[in-house]
């Protein structure tokens, strides 16, 4: 193959790696934010807590954990603040800091401040898992089925369970509208080293096109896309639905 298509190959996996979760986020970001707004406008920033509690959980924890991961110092932290004043605040933070000559804890930013999108999505694939595994297998079958894949889920499916339905969707919900919201703060720290992620990422992808493992990087990259548009498909129908409510 010539440097050129393997040039244009790169560039298709490197959208595909970063272009659709980028453009997915960045639409979640957007509609839950309103829907928070919109609730705090109409029932005090506290409702927040009781729609989004779990989701702001988990969204701070993965900030701590990755932080935590690429050697980050934790200065302190708060999972949940739950006496939020109505005139609005934050509902939780890390606030940590960095060797500044460290470019493992520089290009750590990059994910640190985009953990929230992998923590919430592995939470929701799991609960789907469990809780409700007969859509669970559906779901990557359908979507292995469309993109050509073989998917197994290897999920044991007996009769459904409205209960674990109903929590099902009552925590898928809370995670949404509180998880999947990537604050100012978080995408401004994640600015700078991204840059560079992108660079390190297509220039590793191109090595590995060279080398004739396209058609592997294609396979694989498929199977971890369809697990990440199963659950960006959901959030974004739990993130619809409740942006609608509030605004009846």
């Amino acid at each position: 193959m010539s440097i050129s298509t393997d040039l244009k190959t790169t560039i298709t996996y490197l959208i595909a790696v970063l272009g659709i979760p980028v453009l997915m986020v960045i639409a979640l970001t957007y509609i839950n934010r309103n829907s928070k707004q919109r609730l705090a406008q109409r029932l005090g920033a506290k409702s927040i807590v009781y729609i989004g509690g779990l989701g702001v959980i988990v969204h701070e924890l993965s900030h701590l954990l990755v932080a935590l991961l690429f050697g980050h110092h934790i200065n302190s932290f708060r999972l949940l603040i739950t006496d939020v004043p109505d005139n609005g605040g934050a509902l939780g933070y890390v606030n940590h800091s960095w060797n500044r000559k460290n470019y493992y804890q520089f290009l750590g930013n990059a994910l640190i401040g985009t953990a929230p999108i992998f923590g919430c999505t592995i939470v929701l694939i799991l609960l789907t898992r469990f809780l409700v595994p007969g859509f669970y297998q559906w779901g990557l079958q359908y979507l292995g089925d469309f993109l050509g894949l073989t998917v197994s889920a290897n999920v044991p499916v007996g009769p459904g369970n409205w209960l674990l339905t109903i929590i099902w969707v009552v925590l898928s919900i809370n995670i949404t509208i509180g998880g999947f919201d990537l604050s100012n703060a978080d995408l401004k720290s994640t600015l700078p080293a991204f840059g560079t992620l992108l660079v390190i990422i297509g220039l590793l992808l191109f090595l590995l096109v060279t080398m004739g493992m396209a058609v592997a990087i294609r396979h694989y990259l498929l199977i971890l896309l369809t697990w990440f548009v199963l659950v960006m498909a959901l959030s974004l129908i739990w993130s619809i639905l409740v942006n609608l409510l509030v605004r009846i």
